[in-house]
């Protein structure tokens, strides 16, 4: 059995045989002149980068999933994807009271199949590449490095790349083990600094890739054709699948990072106009077309009201709205943002300032007084 990793981007090609061992390939081409000397077998299972399928994890009584049925539970992907989901390959795995969704384009999932359909090789399985890391055990995360690219994985059904060290800090889940497949010292040692060291650490030896019922995986997307007589593939047919997979890949790469980050500037939009309605609850009618001529009105000595100010009044206002502190005065100028606050005693304050400092802001706090029982202090914030 052949093992491929399709890259993302313009990445390079990972493949394994059954000596275990994975080997690069810089290009398609390469992959397919290397593997051909090696291996005269036909069968392969592709593993296509993760990040052209949406993921999602739900919380699903077995009675409500026994009355939705297998087509109405894709509809609980109607409030998570970006697409309809009429033109989506849904696919979904019900276990223990939760269900696991994969979600592709019906249009990447038809690509995939016909670009493969010119490889020399009967595709078996078309997986994410997540489940090329051994599936964790209860309370572990398991991370593999491969070459220069790195995946962890939580769940039986659950992973994601882990280019980024901080989406460490984004998981829900808490571990009591992590487990590492031949990753290298830096990599173990950014882990370590990310999750702390009331986690046990573990080395582990990375074994053969291992899928005894890969055909009947719950995420195999690889749409179900009659085989094939090998007649043998043109070199033509190998350069058409080398042009028609780059060009996939790098779509796919593009739209979705495309996504992400329209997806970050709406979460962050969203933000500060729930934090604009908790700061002044007597205004309605606050929206993010009118939001930022509004703030221009309240921070006066700033006239031009930029995202700068925007993404420091959320981050402080979140560590306001948890101390259960009023901003009776907001005011922005300089990079600086300055507000009058109000909290039930002078303790209420320095321990607000603390917990603005530990969100990596710089914070100076100003003369305080008495008013009534509570007492009101000038915090400056950059």
């Amino acid at each position: 059995m052949l093992y491929l990793w399709m890259p993302e981007g313009q990445g390079q090609w990972q493949w394994q045989l059954e000596d275990g061992q994975w080997h690069s390939a810089d290009s398609l081409e390469q992959l397919i002149q290397v593997v051909q000397v090696h291996d005269q077998g036909q069968d392969a299972v592709v593993f296509f980068p993760h990040q052209s399928a949406q993921f999602f994890t739900q919380s699903l009584p077995r009675a409500k999933y026994k009355q939705l049925g297998q087509q109405g539970v894709q509809y609980l992907l109607e409030e998570y994807s970006i697409e309809p989901v009429e033109q989506l390959a849904i696919f979904h795995d019900y276990h223990d009271e939760h269900i696991n969704f994969m979600a592709m384009s019906q249009s990447i999932r038809e690509t995939y199949q016909q670009s493969l359909a010119l490889l020399p090789w009967h595709i078996q399985a078309l997986l994410p590449d997540f489940l090329l890391v051994p599936e964790p055990e209860k309370d572990s995360l398991n991370i593999v490095q491969i070459g220069q690219r790195r995946l962890m994985r939580w769940s039986a059904l659950r992973g994601w790349s882990l280019d980024d060290m901080s989406l460490l800090a984004q998981l829900k889940a808490s571990f009591q083990m992590v487990n590492f497949y031949q990753c290298d010292e830096t990599s173990v040692q950014a882990v370590q600094a990310q999750l702390g060291q009331s986690v046990e650490y573990r080395q582990c030896e990375l074994e053969q890739v291992k899928f005894p019922r890969f055909r009947q995986h719950p995420f195999n997307a690889l749409l179900k054709t009659k085989r094939k007589a090998n007649t043998g593939v043109s070199y033509w047919k190998a350069c058409a699948a080398i042009l028609c997979l780059a060009i996939v890949v790098q779509v796919v790469f593009d739209g979705l990072r495309w996504w992400k980050y329209q997806s970050l500037a709406n979460q962050t939009a969203q933000l500060a106009v729930e934090q604009y309605q908790q700061w002044y609850p007597n205004e309605r009618h606050i929206n993010e077309q009118n939001l930022k001529k509004n703030f221009k009105a309240k921070l006066a000595m700033n006239a031009t009201a930029d995202r700068q100010a925007l993404q420091l009044i959320s981050r402080a206002g979140a560590v306001l709205q948890q101390n259960n502190i009023a901003a009776e005065q907001v005011l922005y100028q300089n990079n600086v943002l300055s507000l009058n606050l109000l909290a039930r005693n002078s303790d209420a304050m320095n321990q607000l300032t603390e917990q603005l400092k530990q969100q990596g802001l710089n914070v100076e706090l100003g003369a305080m007084r008495n008013q009534g029982t509570q007492v009101i202090g000038l915090v400056k914030v950059q």
